[in-house]
């Protein structure tokens, strides 16, 4: 029997899971019911002047004519908690299925891709767009293992090599059936301290929704190999900075499989760049406590955080936790690290870089991180807040503290919502996903430590009208700020 195409696979799939007949789609569609099941066999696809029309059509009917048991099966297929997100989700699984099959059939003439196929040569974007497989459409399992000299690349090829996520996927959701490792080289005699820092935030924050790993070896330098394990490998030499040669693509098993695992080998605890950590863990192991008596202090704040909670606030949420359930550590355990945190504040040396957006984002999204719990104050709690952070301005000698007003790089979405808190002895991030399972994350290799430091180095010495260094500005800003939520809280 002849190898159906994808597109025609999924269809089938879809509509099994669904328990849908050929003729309702076809009456859902208006069309012959012999053209759906030409669809569903594979002898032919949908024509490409109305595909767009075909395919949301397809989605809306599989949803909508689901029997209970299929819709529920197909909700859990793809990871998603409401009829909305299953349209949108299965239409970019069908549509992405479809252009792949369409494009193969205008290049090849044959709507099923031969197992292996060889180019001799590829620009970065014709390699990224058959990195991006359709395959990767799937999040209720997924095994990728990558091997990628992206620091060699040209920077506008790096986000759009990282861009493997669904466009469906939303903010909130986790995938832990998802796992995808990046083998990178690391070379710090070659590093960027600014782009290539702040890309690597941005790669680790765009893919806090999945169990991700970041690993450093001098093995990816000028490879490009990219494995989902049981589908799909694709791999080449990078020759220069936006170019590679000898690409081989198979989507047979075996070779999937061997090269999934090879690469899988690299990826051991002593190349693991940051170590993925729970706030939870960080309390009870004493590692927040370790942290915060380190010498050298040197925060960089880009959402606010737990730190800068006057008593009384602080008081305030603890209980709200505690009576909720949400709290998973002991509230002795964190009123004990709050005092701490406050005494440290008080009478610690600490280099502070503050985003003027983690102010602006409290005035307008009004919550703040309470240890990685993402925590909504009234504007009377938001002012509280702010004034307590004014004295800290006004009164804290032993604070240094800059203002980041805009971006350093502005190719980065997640650049400025990252909190960095670095010492001598154990450093810590947190990026902007709080609540994530995969949002914090300790430094676990002393080239990453080195960076970071350099990194803090170099944009704490910043100038171009980024880093706002006099006090009085500072404190005239957080003033500022203060005025907008008077004016919000006259309005509530």
């Amino acid at each position: 029997m002849e190898e159906k195409n994808r597109f025609s696979k999924l269809l089938n799939n879809l509509m099994t899971e669904a328990e849908l007949k050929n003729n309702t789609l076809a009456q859902e569609l208006q069309y012959d019911v012999s053209y759906i099941s030409k669809w569903v066999s594979g002898r032919m696809i949908p024509a490409e002047k109305s595909s767009r029309k075909i395919l949301d059509g397809i989605s809306k009917c599989i949803v909508n004519n689901a029997s209970e048991a299929g819709r529920r099966s197909l909700m859990e297929n793809y990871q998603v908690d409401n009829i909305g997100d299953l349209k949108s989700a299965i239409l970019d699984n069908i549509m992405a299925e479809y252009n792949y099959v369409n494009e193969m059939k205008k290049n090849t003439g044959n709507d099923v891709a031969p197992k292996t196929l060889f180019f001799p040569e590829l620009n970065l974007s014709q390699y990224i767009g058959k990195m991006h497989h359709p395959v990767l459409r799937r999040v209720n399992s997924l095994d990728v293992v990558a091997v990628m000299d992206l620091m060699a690349v040209e920077h506008e090829y790096r986000i759009q090599f990282t861009m493997i996520e669904n466009e469906h996927i939303p903010d909130h959701r986790g995938y832990p059936d998802v796992h995808y490792s990046m083998i990178l080289n690391i070379q710090l005699e070659k590093w960027d301290y600014l782009y290539d820092t702040l890309f690597l935030i941005h790669l680790l924050t765009d893919n806090t929704f999945v169990d991700f790993q970041l690993y450093g070896d001098e093995q990816a330098a000028g490879r490009l190999i990219f494995a989902v394990k049981d589908d799909f490998v694709i791999s080449g030499l990078l020759i220069n900075t936006d170019r590679c040669i000898s690409v081989a693509l198979s989507e047979e098993v075996d070779n999937c499989n061997t090269i999934y695992k090879n690469m899988k080998a690299f990826c051991s605890k002593e190349r693991l760049l940051f170590r993925r950590v729970q706030m939870s863990d960080l309390l009870l192991q004493h590692d927040y406590v370790h942290n915060l008596l380190s010498p050298n202090l040197r925060w960089v704040i880009g959402h606010l955080t737990e730190h800068f909670l006057p008593d009384e606030l602080f008081e305030e949420i603890l209980e709200e936790l505690s009576l909720t359930g949400k709290l998973t550590t002991s509230v002795e355990v964190v009123r004990n690290t709050h005092r701490l945190a406050k005494k440290v504040m008080e009478e610690s040396h600490i280099r502070m870089m503050i985003y003027e957006t983690a102010f602006s984002n409290l005035v307008t999204a009004h919550s703040v991180d309470f240890y990685n719990h993402k925590v909504y104050l009234s504007a009377e709690q938001r002012m509280k807040y702010m004034k307590h952070m004014l004295a800290l301005c006004e009164n804290y000698e032993n604070l240094e503290i800059r203002l980041v007003y805009g971006k350093f790089i502005s190719d980065f979405e997640f650049a400025d919502d990252q909190c960095i808190f670095l010492s001598d002895t154990i450093s810590c991030i947190r990026l902007k996903n709080v609540g994530s399972p995969n949002n914090m994350m300790l430094v676990n290799r002393f080239d990453m430590q080195k960076i970071l430091e350099q990194s803090f180095e170099t944009c704490w010495e910043y100038e171009d009208n980024v880093v706002i260094y006099e006090k009085e500005a500072i404190v005239d800003y957080v003033k500022h700020m203060m005025h907008g939520m008077e004016m919000v809280m006259n309005m509530e």
